[in-house]
């Protein structure tokens, strides 16, 4: 844990959160570098508006393409008296599309205890 990850936990000391709810500080987004392909028009010079189903000569090329893993992981800094599964300190693995922005504290989020997949120890 860094200085502020213990800054932030600080912090969150004041904070109970009730049943079920935890605040956690995202780590930095995991991304990954993938190959796709867009269809571009033949002629270059063709502006985006000026294109016509079925009429403009469009050609595949292949583009890479920056994405966010789907699970990330983050420090718990606060978690409600119910929850035995981890303590503060610990990382934990969730899916991206359940954090919930917690804008009381810059820098901390919030997820719902189910929506913790892993704990990741050592």
């Amino acid at each position: 844990m860094n200085n502020k990850q213990q800054k932030l936990m600080a912090q969150c000391a004041a904070i109970n959160p009730l049943e079920g709810r935890i605040l956690v500080a995202p780590n930095k987004v995991r991304t990954y570098k993938s190959t796709g392909f867009e269809s571009k028009p033949v002629d270059s010079e063709i502006k985006e508006e000026d294109i016509i189903d079925g009429e403009t000569e469009m050609v595949l090329e292949e583009v890479v393409i920056k994405a966010n893993y789907r699970y990330q992981t983050a420090v718990v800094l606060q978690k409600s008296e119910d929850e035995e599964r981890f303590n503060v300190g610990d990382t934990v693995l969730f899916d991206l599309g359940a954090l919930k922005e917690f804008d009381y504290i810059k820098s901390v989020s919030e997820l719902n205890k189910y929506d913790v997949r892993y704990v990741l120890r050592g």
